[in-house]
């Protein structure tokens, strides 16, 4: 992955606030989909057409690491989640694509099984609720879809949003596009009268989108989403909450 340290110095975009408060109201945890069959063949898979494809949905391989990386997350966060959960203030919202769908449902399944294991319980009575919330789309790569070399044709883009966090050659939805929308959805569940202590709103998406809000909840430049000193990459079927630095947003 290339890095700013060897690009040329980017253009001075500001980031896009989430919020003028000192804090935010809600939890908010990034949760990358598992391995996907786009991804294991190094295909680009970002429109929503061939998104929302049953057949780019998840390998067994990604569905296997997104209930062990569930139960990890549970494991380690247990009193947050059980009180959530508890309390019907625990949501799933999810990028509208088969591969973060299938993901979403594999979490809300796990989740429903640690905490009301008793089979007398109606299925999905407990079941977490998920939402589709389009924000959380896959970036659109342009002309790129469907191509395979993913490894080397992300690289190439990630370079030119460090240089300029508004590219978009090859029809490839900018960085600074992605951030906006994405930043948007925040704003929108800290304004409902839902959002507020105790609840916990699972955001089930792509690497890029979640790279490009961690940049905003670190209030930096758009353009910083692929230096890893800044903003590491997401692991498939990773779980990281994100943490609001209230400071006033600066030049990259």
């Amino acid at each position: 992955m290339l890095t700013t340290s060897c690009l040329a110095a980017p253009l001075t975009v500001r980031a896009i606030t989430l919020s003028n408060s000192t804090t935010l109201k809600a939890t908010y945890v990034g949760i990358r989909h598992g391995e996907s069959v786009p991804s294991s063949q190094r295909r680009v898979c970002s429109s929503l057409v061939a998104g929302v494809d049953p057949s780019n949905g998840l390998t067994p391989l990604g569905r296997a690491e997104t209930r062990a990386a569930t139960q990890a997350w549970i494991a380690a966060q247990t009193p947050l989640i059980e009180t959530a959960f508890r309390n019907r203030r625990l949501v799933i919202l999810s990028s509208p694509f088969s591969r973060t769908r299938e993901s979403a449902d594999l979490i809300a399944q796990t989740i429903e099984q640690y905490f009301d294991p008793n089979p007398s319980t109606a299925a999905g009575a407990l079941k977490p609720q998920i939402r589709i919330e389009a924000d959380l789309r896959e970036r659109d790569f342009g002309r790129y879809e469907g191509q395979l070399h993913s490894d080397l044709i992300y690289p190439r883009v990630w370079a030119e949003d460090a240089r300029d966090p508004t590219y978009q050659g090859e029809g490839v939805e900018s960085a600074l596009a992605v951030q906006r929308r994405v930043t948007a959805l925040i704003r929108q569940l800290e304004e409902r009268s839902g959002a507020g202590e105790g609840w916990v709103y699972l955001l089930v998406s792509h690497g890029d989108p979640l790279k490009i809000l961690a940049t905003a909840f670190n209030q930096i430049s758009a353009a910083a989403h692929q230096d890893p000193q800044q903003v590491p990459p997401f692991r498939t079927a990773e779980f990281r909450v994100f943490h609001w630095r209230a400071v006033p947003a600066a030049a990259p």
